[in-house]
C-alpha cells in the first residue's frame, strides 16, 4: 500500500519560516510536496517502500529508502534540517523510542520535532471495544500495520522518555454528530479536545525541541 494523503494540522503546525524539513515516512510525498506549494524550503523524504519512494521523487528535493528502525541517520549530516516531521509513522515502529533518542543525539539543539500519534482511545474506538469489537483495519486507528498504541498521556510520555522537551501539544478530532453545524461545531471542536483530548482528539500533535 502507498501511502498518499495530506495530515493538515500536522502542515499548519510547519513554521513558515522553516527551510529544510525532514519528513519521515513520508509516503508518496504528497505532505512535502503541499508544503513546498505554501513555502520555500527544501524537503528530505525517507521511507522504506521502493514504490513510494519513486513518486516522492517527483515531488521532493531529495528522497531515500531506509528501515527507520535501523537507519544510519547519514542524510540528515548533510541535509541540517530545522524540522524533523514524524506524521503517523512511529506507531509503525517496534521501537520509536530508540529512533526519536537517534534523532536527539545526531541533530542539533536547535531542531525541531513535529510528531502526529493516533489516539487509540478515541470516543468512536471506545464505542467498539464496549460491543466487544477489536478488528484491525487497511487503515486508521487500528491499522492493521500498526505496533504501537498511544493515548495521550503515553504519547506525550514517549516524545520526553527519549530526551526532548515538548513545547506544544494539542488533540484534533470532532465532538460527535455536529458535521451540520460548521461554525459552533467548530469552536465545539475545540474545546473538547482540549478539556479532554483522550475521548475525541483523533490524533495528537507535538512540537518539541531538544531537552
Amino acid at each position: 500500500m502507498i501511502y498518499s494523503a495530506v495530515n493538515l494540522p500536522v502542515l499548519e503546525r510547519v513554521p513558515r519560516e522553516t527551510i529544510r524539513v525532514v519528513d519521515l515516512g513520508c509516503g508518496d510525498g504528497a505532505l512535502g510536496l503541499a508544503l513546498k506549494a505554501r513555502q520555500s524550503c527544501r524537503v528530505l523524504g525517507v521511507t522504506a517502500s521502493a514504490d513510494e519512494a519513486r513518486r516522492a521523487r517527483e515531488a521532493l528535493d531529495r528522497v531515500v529508502v531506509h528501515d527507520l528502525e535501523t537507519w544510519d541517520m547519514a542524510e540528515l549530516r548533510d541535509e541540517r534540517p530545522e524540522l524533523v516531521i514524524c506524521s503517523h509513522v512511529l506507531e509503525h515502529l517496534r521501537s520509536p523510542e530508540r529512533l526519536l533518542r537517534k534523532l536527539r543525539a545526531e541533530l542539533g539543539p536547535a531542531v525541531t520535532l513535529l510528531v502526529a500519534l493516533p489516539n487509540v482511545v478515541h470516543w468512536r474506538q471506545r464505542l467498539g471495544f464496549l460491543q466487544g469489537t477489536f478488528r484491525y483495519t487497511a487503515g486508521g486507528l487500528l491499522d492493521e500495520t500498526h505496533l504501537r498504541f498511544y493515548d495521550w498521556t503515553s504519547a506525550r510520555g514517549l516524545i520526553e522518555s527519549a530526551g526532548w522537551a515538548v513545547r506544544s501539544a494539542s488533540a484534533e478530532g470532532h465532538f460527535p454528530y455536529l458535521w451540520r453545524l460548521p461554525l459552533v461545531g467548530q469552536l465545539l471542536d475545540r474545546g473538547a479536545c482540549a478539556v479532554r483530548p483522550n475521548l475525541f482528539g483523533v490524533q495528537f500533535l507535538f512540537l518539541a525541541r531538544p531537552a
